[in-house]
């Protein structure tokens, strides 16, 4: 571990406590039965800024307030940064 790897630890760890979106990633599959939909939690910040990185991508997703124990962390949260 480098210098700043406690630094962005505590970071993380405090900006968890501000996951208040569950952001709903909906893949298309060749055919609708192979269809994927990925749950993620994220900061309101992350979710608007990957929501509109998404659609303007081409890909269908949803934001709402329903968060869950276990959801797991949006990746790449820290390029939002």
């Amino acid at each position: 571990m480098d210098a700043t790897a406690p630094a962005t630890a505590e970071r993380d760890n405090h900006s968890r406590d501000n996951l208040t979106r569950r952001v709903t990633v909906y893949f298309d599959g060749p055919v609708p039965d192979n269809a994927l939909v990925l749950e993620y939690a994220a900061t309101n910040t992350e979710a608007w800024e990957f929501t509109s990185a998404a659609v303007y991508s081409g890909l269908t997703v949803t934001v709402d307030s329903k968060i869950r124990p276990g959801l797991r962390r949006l990746p790449c949260h820290t390029l939002w940064r």
